[in-house]
């Protein structure tokens, strides 16, 4: 090969098509990858510390779980610009707004919780003709996990809350999944999370598909996890503890059920402890055959169980 002045092109012209080359391999691996990215939506979550007050926003920088070191925290993460970063579950959960409009799991993802906090939170994760206020017309695949060495505590009180908002959550669920039937495809996953004194932590409805895993249900008054209609559930090597037992200015008398399965849900527990719930460590009033426990312990419970359930020594166990 010559050049435009007739000489041998030979190793200039090789180093110009190798940086092309190169050029091409990143925006080829930029674009296949930005559209995969649009398929799942992950995002991070920053924790908190609720300092100097709760409801505190702006701190110095890298403290008090500011992860990406701009001194925002909380809500005032949330909208700082499209870095796909939040300070709260429900804005990571969403679209986002603000700066961050279009940046967020848009209930279609992975929201990953990168530094330890407590998230006074109520979240809601299904189709909004169920819930109209809030959820998805179109929920995809979505998992909230805490990263390793993280603890991420959902607790509906926050001392001094200055929004007043104590009572409100302590008389919801948690987390509330509900997916109508059409949906039944996408599946929810829970991972390395702590949800305390809510009404019922988690309560999975409809033809939800859920995966709960290490994850610790504490003080929750009616129930630590409930499921009802169609809702089928995984709970693996989690602990379920405490149910009924929550002191405060809200109610303090619930049932204390650990796990509650409501007709016609399927639950299937693997590698976890269920113990010193005030009510059944598990109430089920399906037939024996929905609720399935493989290495499951149920201590100190106000009684075992109420309601029948099968015991399998095969973790493929399946029905």
């Amino acid at each position: 090969m010559r050049n435009a002045h007739g000489k041998p092109a030979g190793r200039s012209a090789r180093l110009l098509v190798f940086p092309l080359l190169t050029a091409a391999l990143v925006f080829g691996a930029g674009f296949w990858g930005g559209t995969k990215v649009e398929a799942n939506h992950p995002v991070l979550v920053e924790g908190n510390c609720d300092s100097p007050v709760p409801g505190t926003t702006i701190v110095a920088k890298g403290t008090c779980g500011d992860f990406d070191g701009d001194g925002r925290i909380g809500t005032a993460e949330d909208t700082d610009g499209a870095d796909r970063i939040f300070g709260t579950l429900n804005a990571a959960l969403g679209p986002g707004t603000g700066a961050a409009s279009g940046t967020g799991a848009n209930f279609n993802g992975k929201i990953i919780i990168v530094t330890s906090g407590r998230f006074a939170e109520v979240l809601y994760i299904g189709n909004n003709s169920i819930e109209p206020s809030v959820g998805s017309p179109n929920p995809g695949n979505v998992t909230i996990e805490a990263a390793p060495g993280v603890t991420a505590d959902l607790d509906a009180v926050l001392q001094g809350d200055p929004a007043g908002g104590n009572n409100a959550r302590q008389g919801r669920p948690g987390i509330l999944i509900n997916y109508l039937p059409a949906f039944s495809d996408r599946v929810v996953t829970l991972r390395n999370l702590t949800i305390r004194n809510f009404l019922i932590g988690v309560d999975v409805a409809g033809s939800s598909r859920v995966n709960i895993d290490k994850c610790r249900f504490e003080n929750n008054l009616q129930s630590n996890v409930r499921l009802k209609e169609g809702a089928d559930v995984v709970v693996t090597n989690s602990q379920v503890q405490s149910a009924g037992f929550r002191i405060g200015t809200a109610s303090s008398v619930g049932d204390g059920i650990g796990i509650e399965v409501l007709t016609p849900a399927k639950l299937r527990v693997m590698e976890t402890n269920i113990s010193n719930n005030s009510g059944p460590g598990i109430k089920n009033t399906a037939p024996a055959d929905n609720v399935v426990l493989f290495k499951v312990s149920l201590y100190f419970n106000g009684i075992a169980s109420l309601g029948s359930f099968t015991v399998s020594d095969n973790p493929n166990h399946s029905f």
